[in-house]
């Protein structure tokens, strides 16, 4: 693993705490539910070292009432399988909740807020980690920072952000538009399913792509794709200030 997978390939634990500007729109009308999924991301002035995305996802009801979610921590091998339990309540626009997990034999949580926006058809805000910032080190694996708070965003499934940027499958690959500013992009895949009934980890794999390259060998993702199910492929792009530049999604059958 290069040095430069080490630093970004790595628990990024993060919760949401976030700015709720727009959560007065509508306290009477309730904002779309089904499975929503995005992408949590640290924030890079709190956490410079290493400000890494991870898997989101979130199952809402179509009217106000309790949900469920889960976020995911690990991106390489060596590490343990960290998978966060999210539990929030929808109130008209707004989201807000808990979250818990435990991160490299660490228990770590703390609490969210969000927004829907109508504009982009999008939940959005910010999170915090209670334990703040943390330095965790697995030795022969990787070492990294786990940021004291970030901001998260979640689509639809297939609604991409800007619309022109796709995602593809083959039986080879995972592929997605090359865009000039990357700096990573974020691939990860869900069972659907497994997401909506709220049972287990709904994250079959993560990885982060380093640069500019916009594809990944399906031979770098786990067996536990099981033949003829439906899956979903998320990828998001960062800039270099870490900052999301597309985000794209695309149902997919194992062949």
């Amino acid at each position: 693993m290069t040095a430069a997978l080490s630093k970004f390939a790595r628990t990024a634990l993060a919760c949401l705490a976030i700015t709720t500007a727009s959560g007065a729109l509508a306290a009477d009308k309730a904002a779309p539910g089904g499975l929503y999924v995005g992408y949590y991301q640290e924030d890079p002035l709190a956490n410079p070292e290493d400000p890494t995305p991870g898997a989101f996802v979130l199952t809402l009801p179509e009217s106000d009432a309790a949900f469920g979610g889960a976020m995911f921590f690990t991106f390489v091998g060596c590490q343990n399988s960290n998978v966060g339990d999210v539990k929030g309540a929808k109130a008209g626009y707004n989201l807000s909740g808990t979250w818990s997990g435990n991160v490299d034999n660490s228990m770590q949580s703390g609490p969210y807020k969000g927004t829907y926006d109508p504009a982009t058809g999008s939940y959005k805000g910010v999170y915090s980690v209670s334990g703040g910032k943390q330095f965790k080190k697995i030795e022969n694996c990787v070492q990294y920072y786990i940021g004291p708070n970030g901001t998260w965003e979640m689509f639809p499934v297939e609604q991409n952000q800007p619309a022109s940027f796709k995602v593809a499958v083959s039986p080879s690959k995972v592929s997605w538009n090359a865009l000039p500013n990357a700096a990573m992009t974020l691939v990860y895949v869900i069972d659907p399913a497994a997401a909506k009934a709220g049972a287990g980890n709904p994250v079959k794999f993560q990885t982060i792509v380093m640069g500019k390259t916009a594809s990944l060998n399906v031979a770098a993702m786990p067996a536990v794709l099981a033949k003829g199910k439906e899956y979903i492929v998320a990828a998001m792009v960062n800039d270099g200030a870490a900052k999301r530049i597309a985000f794209g999604t695309k149902r997919f059958v194992v062949p």
